[in-house]
């Protein structure tokens, strides 16, 4: 019982480094550096294959989407969304950001009650996951409520996953419990 009370402590004590990192970055190096993740994220052959692709829609602080998005929907790519409801992540196509989204759980631009349109987690080639924190080995640190830990435990296998992170958030290795889910790849910068 101590060693998970430790691990908890390790995974709160990351958080709030993690958390004050994201904080004291600025909005252009947070930019920078988000645009030079989605150029090495675009040239692996995983994600120029896919064809449906499920893509967080970032917080302030996070690498940003918000551009990837649109580039991808230009492309011809299916871009999918989640959404909270309950417990769970579901997935919805998105066609239109600035007419479909809408702030929604936690302040994270979700589809409008109108606009979600479901797709079954079978119809996606590749997720891109957030995550306060990855490790060399793919493991992932979210936020603490296991939304897409739930998520990536449903996936068919053929499904690849990949993390996306700044620098600073990448570790050598992350305490891991059973229920955590790691990524196929980490992408940062």
């Amino acid at each position: 019982m101590e060693r998970v009370r430790d691990r908890q402590g390790d995974k709160r004590q990351i958080r709030q480094r993690v958390l004050q990192g994201l904080r004291g970055h600025k909005e252009e190096q947070r930019r920078r550096k988000s645009e030079a993740i989605w150029r090495k994220l675009q040239r692996l052959g995983v994600f120029r294959r896919a064809k449906t692709v499920l893509c967080y829609v970032s917080l302030p602080d996070e690498v940003q989407t918000g551009p990837l998005i649109m580039q991808m929907l230009e492309a011809g790519k299916r871009v999918v969304v989640p959404t909270v409801r309950g417990e769970d992540l579901v997935l919805s196509r998105l066609r239109n950001p600035g007419r479909d989204l809408a702030p929604g759980s936690f302040g994270v631009l979700e589809p409008k009650p109108a606009a979600l349109r479901p797709v079954p987690v079978e119809e996606l080639d590749l997720v891109l996951v957030p995550g306060l924190a990855f490790d060399r080995r793919g493991h992932r640190l979210g936020r603490g409520r296991g939304y897409f830990d739930r998520l990536l435990a449903r996936l068919p296998d053929t499904t690849s996953t990949i993390g996306v992170c700044f620098d600073f958030q990448l570790f050598d290795r992350l305490p891991t419990d059973p229920h955590d889910q790691a990524v196929g790849v980490v992408v940062h910068a």
